[in-house]
């Protein structure tokens, strides 16, 4: 009875963070663009990434907006690219599977300067929950 009590309460808190978790739930003419994200290297959004990430994210912003915002990435403690991101989201969709399991961190103004200059930060394929100030150091350590 113990153990069905804590599986029931692990398995509520799975979709925690808001986010949007299957391709179908994206709007066509995004997805139609899928192709198009992440073709540059730089950490800054263009309008068609900015727009899937609002909507990924769409229960977690708290009046933030990705338009034109510098976004970094970080895959199992290390610094990634927004192209290496979107790489593997185009496989996972393409492959019918669900959109990467991550996390939104916003930064503050402070956090925004330490960190580089990013905005915010995607951490995707972490099996911790990690603290904001790791994840600030981390995109500050590998610049």
């Amino acid at each position: 009875m113990r153990y069905s009590i804590l599986i029931i309460l692990l398995l509520s808190f799975m979709n925690f963070f808001g986010q949007i978790r299957n391709f179908n739930e994206l709007p066509e003419d995004i997805l139609l663009q899928m192709d198009e994200m992440g073709a540059d290297s730089t950490s800054l959004l263009d309008n068609c990434e900015s727009t899937y990430f609002n909507l990924i994210f769409k229960d977690q912003l708290n009046g933030f907006d990705f338009t034109n915002k510098k976004i970094g990435f970080i895959n199992r403690g290390s610094k990634r690219s927004k192209k290496e991101f979107f790489a593997e989201e185009r496989e996972r969709f393409y492959a019918n599977s669900t959109t990467i399991n991550s996390t939104l961190y916003l930064f503050n103004a402070t956090q925004k300067k330490e960190s580089g200059g990013y905005d915010a930060a995607i951490v995707y394929w972490s099996k911790f929950l990690l603290p904001i100030d790791k994840v600030v150091e981390i995109l500050k350590m590998q610049q």
